[in-house]
């Protein structure tokens, strides 16, 4: 019965590594991309089996949410490669969308907002951020947080990406910090019957709704006249749906370091609210970016970092990706970058995490110029563009398919073994 169902999976898996690969063979349009280095390095994480295993169970049975929550930096925040990753995972089989998941306003920050949802806002708001290193606020999962004692402000947030993929949702969680005796933030439009219930122990509300939509505005009211003491405090919010499917959560800040995310104290919280299978971490850019690298503050950090974010997902497993090559303020190769991979690969060998060397990938040392002269990088050599990142979430797509068909293969022929024994 074992090899009948490994059977059965690797004619599931079959096209899905196709696809994978027929997406991302960059040969013959980039030919400077280090293909044979694009694999994950599984380390024989115990973890990311169980998460490939649940994939099975998704992709056979139809039966389950997989929630993956993609951390990182300014790459992540515009989210062009962690939304083609999204993309890319909603796609390996009929009916794998289970939402958008985690998003934030970025807008009402004043800074840049994924372009795959628009924001607009109403009132004063003010703002704080986890790259802001004298800043006493409270920070969660988004790394940002935006915050308001203007009775009557508002905000929206709807879906622009119906192209691709339709996200509905007929729930909503609102990470937010509020003195529910002054404070309620309630839906704009009163003609929606709606729940609300409070979840102290995972700092959201959640709001639940008759109906599938793809755009929620709320409203700030204060419930009495008395003087505020306290503001009010938006960290995200997550639109969620009974779907199963996959839910790919992302949060990034621009300029955001490995001790940016130690600053925020609700993360932790807000993580196990998530509750993913899969934590992937894209930092190490910033880290890098300086004339001298401390390897071993970086080690030290990365390692209270991934103690702290593993407390709180303590099933999940973890995907550390290296950051690519960049130049420093436009004019010097940065060669800490290597440094920093280093002590990335030590960490997730010695914890058995998966690992992708994306460095390596890109072409170590000055490729970052080849990608240039391709048309795949902003002009700081820093940032890649749209392009750029979506071949990056093709080529870290492609890895975790092949991964997981490797898996397979393995699980097949230990079951024949077994069998021939017996």
């Amino acid at each position: 019965m074992r090899v009948l169902n490994n059977i059965i999976l690797l004619i599931f898996l079959a096209p899905v590594v196709a696809q994978a690969q027929v997406i991302m063979d960059p040969a013959a349009e980039y030919p400077f991309i280090n293909v044979d280095s694009n694999k994950l390095e599984l380390n024989n994480s115990k973890k990311m089996k169980a998460f490939f295993q649940e994939l099975d169970s998704l992709v056979l049975l139809g039966d389950r949410k997989i929630n993956i929550f993609h951390l990182g930096d300014s790459h992540i925040q515009a989210d062009f490669f962690s939304h083609r990753l999204r993309n890319r995972m909603q796609d390996i089989g009929y009916g794998q969308n289970g939402g958008r998941g985690f998003v934030f306003p970025y807008k009402m920050a004043n800074t840049n907002n994924p372009w795959n949802y628009r924001v607009k806002y109403s009132g004063r708001w003010k703002n704080c951020r986890n790259v802001q290193r004298d800043t006493s606020c409270s920070l969660g999962m988004g790394g940002v947080a935006v915050f308001s004692r203007d009775s009557g402000a508002s905000f929206t947030v709807w879906m622009r990406d119906k192209n691709r993929h339709e996200y509905l949702f007929d729930q909503v969680r609102v990470f937010q910090q509020l003195d529910t005796a002054r404070w309620i933030l309630v839906p704009a439009d009163t003609s929606l019957n709606y729940s609300m219930q409070y979840n102290s122990d995972y700092g959201f509300t959640r709001y639940g709704f008759g109906e599938l939509m793809d755009s929620i505005s709320f409203i700030l009211k204060k419930r009495d006249t008395l003087p505020v003491k306290d503001d009010y405090v938006l960290h995200g919010l997550s639109l969620d749906n009974e779907e199963p499917g996959i839910v790919y959560h992302s949060a990034g800040v621009n300029g955001a370091e490995v001790p940016s995310w130690l600053r925020c104290e609700l993360l932790q919280k807000h993580l196990s609210a998530v509750n993913p299978q899969l934590v992937i971490i894209s930092l190490g850019t910033n880290d890098a970016y300086m004339k001298r690298f401390n390897a071993q503050s970086f080690r030290y950090n990365y390692r209270l970092l991934l103690e702290r974010l593993q407390a709180a997902a303590p099933t999940a497993a973890f995907l550390i990706t290296a950051p690519g090559d960049n130049y420093r303020y436009r004019r010097y190769l940065n060669r800490n970058n290597a440094d920093a991979v280093e002590v990335m690969e030590e960490i997730a060998q010695d914890q058995q995490l998966a690992f992708w060397n994306f460095y390596q990938v890109m072409g170590e040392l000055n490729s970052v110029s080849t990608w240039y002269r391709a048309g795949l990088t902003a002009r700081d050599r820093l940032h890649f563009n749209r392009r750029g990142y979506q071949l990056q979430g093709d080529l870290l797509f492609s890895a975790i398919m092949q991964a997981w068909g490797e898996f397979h293969l393995k699980k097949h022929a230990a079951a024949l073994k077994e069998q021939a024994k017996n």
